[in-house]
């Protein structure tokens, strides 16, 4: 199984409903989709935030962030975003928070 990590960093607070509304509106696309699991963590400040999703394979997580929402937002993302980088891992669920924000840190 696939684990797709995304870090977002937001421009400034006056962007954060806009990400939200695309947020929100991605959430509910994930749950009719095959994504297995995901969880949603914002930093202290509420400038940074992370997504991790669970998919059986690659081609899953592909096709849905290249498709409805998903890609309509990342047309967008220099609206509300400065930066936003992803990782991928594998896994059979979903790892810790702690393990996920690692991946960041360390350039590979």
């Amino acid at each position: 199984m696939v684990i797709g990590i995304t870090k977002i960093t937001l421009h400034n607070y006056r962007r954060f409903f806009l990400f939200f509304r695309f947020n929100g509106q991605i959430i509910k696309e994930l749950k009719k989709s095959p994504c297995k699991d995901y969880k949603i963590t914002g930093s202290w400040n509420l400038k940074t935030w992370y997504t991790m999703t669970l998919w059986e394979d690659d081609a899953a997580i592909n096709t849905f962030y290249r498709s409805g929402t998903h890609v309509e937002a990342m047309q967008q993302a220099h609206l509300f975003s400065s930066k936003i980088s992803s990782k991928r891992t594998i896994g059979s669920q979903l790892i810790s928070w702690k393990e996920g924000k690692k991946l960041f840190e360390n350039p590979q």
